[in-house]
């Protein structure tokens, strides 16, 4: 994992410490995925919650597609992930 992914993963691990609430799972893969890629959301969120890349990157496509989160569960995924410092890193490959 390259540096800049690892900074995700620790941003994530702050906001999440006791680990991701099944509530917020989709909607945490819907907000990555506005500024990271599939891939990428899939490798930093299975090395989270320890699973197999191939399945959350399955999620992330249908996080974006046919199971995509509400605004209202985006909202508070994307409150919890700001109140630990969080913001998009424009430069971080999204492809």
């Amino acid at each position: 994992m390259d540096k800049a992914l690892r900074e995700v993963l620790e941003q994530l691990r702050r906001a999440y410490p006791r680990g991701v609430a099944e509530d917020d799972y989709m909607a945490l893969l819907a907000v990555l995925g506005e500024d990271m890629s599939e891939e990428n959301v899939a490798i930093v969120v299975a090395e989270l919650i320890d699973r197999e890349t191939a399945v959350v990157a399955n999620d992330v496509a249908a996080a974006q597609s046919v199971r995509v989160p509400g605004p209202a569960a985006r909202a508070r995924v994307r409150s919890v992930l700001e109140s630990t410092g969080w913001h998009p890193d424009p430069d971080l490959p999204v492809s």
